[in-house]
């Protein structure tokens, strides 16, 4: 019996690492042409008229690309909107409308987290976002500390938001 359980361990362990290479591996294919290093400048105005802008923060920030279009997207709105009460977030909408019918979407959803309208994909192309939905963790200092696409969880999100403000 005991050898029985430990074999069923050992194989478990092995399948659980192989199932996180592959994880990080299409992760990285992904991310393959996303923007690194130094983010792009990004100062805008929000669908409601307010200035948004990734210079100066003091905290690790949140540039999250998606589209009302999106069903992947629409399972994460909740975590952005919980995350956006506690960190900075920046949330781009990619060709879905224009203001009046992103403030009209926000309001169906019931959504609050901050939106800029980028229906011509202009943002996004200067950011190399090429799918939905993408999330780029930023520093303090301004540099992209993680890029994601595809769901993150908000946990998932969190922890990096968490580990961007503690490396600088």
């Amino acid at each position: 019996m005991a050898n029985r359980l430990k074999k069923f361990f050992k194989e478990a362990a092995v399948l659980l690492l192989l199932v996180v290479v592959t994880s990080v591996a299409v992760n990285l294919y992904k991310t393959r042409n996303t923007a690194t290093g130094p983010a792009p400048a990004l100062s805008t105005v929000s669908i409601y008229g307010k200035p948004l802008s990734l210079a100066n923060q003091q905290q690790p920030v949140l540039v999250h690309f998606w589209a009302t279009w999106c069903p992947v997207c629409s399972l994460e709105h909740d975590s952005i909107d919980s995350i956006a009460k506690d960190y900075p977030v920046i949330t781009i909408a990619m060709q879905s409308g224009n203001a009046e019918e992103l403030i009209q979407f926000m309001r169906q959803e019931q959504l609050s987290f901050p939106v800029v309208e980028d229906d011509d994909g202009l943002i996004a192309r200067h950011w190399q976002v090429s799918g939905v939905p993408a999330s780029f963790i930023m520093s303090p200092s301004g540099d992209i500390k993680f890029v994601e696409v595809g769901y993150t969880s908000e946990l998932g999100l969190r922890l990096r938001l968490w580990w961007a403000g503690r490396s600088g």
